[in-house]
């Protein structure tokens, strides 16, 4: 049997990462860049007013104070998007507002503030300026022929904003992977549907749907099948358009688990069980010549065993250089007990707390209490060969939702990921 490390390495081993496309930035959110982004033209692309205020020449501002101002003559307006008319010579201002070019013959920008309306035309300044005062210089920022935005990037909001200052509508980058979802359990009906006596709802095809598109993947198709072979088989070939299959249960010891024989028939099951708890019954493999894992039916298994190993192969697929889920260090708030054997992750709350991280479990743990992974941020890690952990040890969480926790300030506890 794999340690989670063990099958964490097999799985990225047997994973590609998929092929680039052109998207628009839009379309390419969250997706990693396969080309780089390089400047056609230098960002700003001319000296501009940091401020709205008065180009000046710096010179004529020596020595300027509220009790003795200096005088100059108002020579024109410039608005953002305007050319500048003329030049701004000794004795000369020109009014300019934030954005614009700035006035052949200016070397700073007086703002508003430190300025007031004079006689006859003219503007008093209130206080001296330096050569190149408020004044954003071109290609300060990103100079052209740059490379702005490098192969391997992850593309949020502030990367595909840079991309369209430099005037780009598209990019390459990898494209998402889709990902097909098999549920499968005679007594599973879909919800919204009667509930017959015997049967449960089919929480594992929406909460697994959910971490895909969190993942930042698209969702394929979702399928259910009873638990009869010809039928998983035949749910399983209808993911042919998918580039990687989850299925959910029917991976167990049990007379009517079906899953694993169905996919070693129809490709490789690389790997079947798992020393963790909980989701040891996973299996890894590829069939339809792309991978596949037959995560346990249990939902809060099925949510673990994605975190840990497909949400990874998702990552690499995408193109993404730090594949395995984040960690972090963080002290024990409250004891827990642990059976030796098996590695244990429970779900629990990491937050901010003075100088480091805290982290207590969720409330009742079971792999089939889902109520235990509302709220979770993280996953507590409960070495194999220990009896439990006590209140006050240092421990390591995984965090599978990083950005909910925070302390007061907003400051996101956690370690970049690996």
């Amino acid at each position: 049997m794999l340690t989670v490390e063990q099958a964490q390495e097999a799985v990225l081993a047997s994973v590609s990462v998929l092929p680039s496309e052109r998207m628009s930035l839009l379309e390419a959110l969250g997706c990693v860049l396969a080309e780089p982004v390089v400047a056609g033209i230098p960002l700003p692309p001319f000296d501009n007013s940091a401020m709205d205020g008065f180009a000046v020449v710096a010179e004529d501002t020596r020595g300027a104070t509220a009790a003795a101002p200096r005088g100059l003559t108002v020579v024109g307006d410039i608005p953002a998007g305007t050319v500048p008319g003329r030049r701004v010579g000794a004795g000369m201002a020109a009014r300019i507002m934030t954005g614009a070019p700035v006035p052949e013959g200016a070397d700073a920008v007086v703002m508003v503030e430190q300025s007031r309306p004079g006689a006859g035309g003219t503007v008093e300044i209130l206080a001296p300026a330096k050569p190149g005062d408020n004044i954003r210089r071109m290609g300060d920022d990103v100079a052209a022929r740059q490379t702005a935005l490098p192969p391997g990037q992850v593309l949020g909001p502030s990367e595909l904003g840079l991309a369209a200052a430099l005037g780009c509508t598209h990019v390459v980058a990898t494209r998402r992977p889709r990902v097909a979802i098999v549920t499968t359990g005679s007594e599973l009906a879909n919800p919204g549907e009667e509930l017959k006596p015997g049967a449960i709802y089919d929480s594992n095809q929406v909460s697994i749907a959910g971490c895909v598109l969190r993942s930042g993947c698209e969702v394929a198709r979702r399928l259910h099948a009873g638990d009869d072979e010809p039928a998983i088989e035949e749910a399983i070939r209808g993911c042919a358009d998918a580039d990687l299959i989850v299925t959910a249960g029917g991976v167990s010891v049990g007379d009517y688990d079906q899953v694993k024989a169905v996919l070693a028939r129809l490709g490789e099951v690389k790997f079947w069980r798992v020393l963790m708890k909980p989701g040891k019954p996973v299996a890894f493999g590829s069939v339809l010549g792309r991978p596949v894992f037959g995560l346990p039916g249990n939902p809060v298994s099925a949510l673990v065993t994605f975190e840990l190993l497909v949400a990874p192969a998702l990552r690499k697929m995408s193109g993404r250089q730090n594949c395995l889920p984040p960690t972090a260090r963080a002290t024990l708030l409250a004891g827990v007990r642990h059976e030796p054997g098996r590695r244990e992750y429970l779900q629990a709350f990491t937050r901010y707390a003075g100088d480091g991280c805290v982290v207590e479990p969720s409330g009742k743990q079971g792999s089939a209490l889902l109520t235990s992974a509302v709220g979770a941020n993280s996953l507590l890690v409960i070495p194999e060969e220990c009896e439990g952990l006590g209140a006050g040890e240092q421990v390591t969480v995984v965090l599978t939702a990083p950005e909910t926790a925070l302390d007061r300030g907003g400051a996101t506890c956690g370690t970049r990921p690996r």
